[in-house]
C-alpha cells in the first residue's frame, strides 16, 4: 500500500488552518481533516487526478478543499 507524506511547510500550513477551524467550530475542523485525509488517500491511488499546475512546475497537480488547494508532485 502506498503512503503519502506531508512536507514540513505544508504541515505548518495545515496546523494553522486547523487552528482556525477548531477555534470557531470543532465539528468543521474535524470534517476538514477527514476530507483532507480522504483526498490525500485518493491522490495516492490516482496521482494524476486534479488540475495540472504545469505553469509553476511540470509535475505539480492540485485539488480544492474548502477554499484551499492540496498540491502534490506526480
Amino acid at each position: 500500500m502506498m503512503q503519502y507524506f506531508i512536507a514540513k511547510e505544508a504541515s505548518q500550513d495545515l496546523e494553522e488552518i486547523l487552528d482556525y477551524f477548531l477555534a470557531r467550530n470543532v465539528n468543521a475542523g474535524e470534517r476538514f481533516i477527514r476530507e483532507f485525509n480522504r483526498k490525500c488517500q485518493n491522490v495516492v491511488q490516482f496521482p494524476n487526478i486534479g488540475r495540472s499546475y504545469a505553469k509553476f512546475d511540470p509535475r505539480l497537480r492540485g485539488i480544492p478543499l474548502d477554499g484551499y488547494i492540496i498540491f502534490w508532485h506526480c
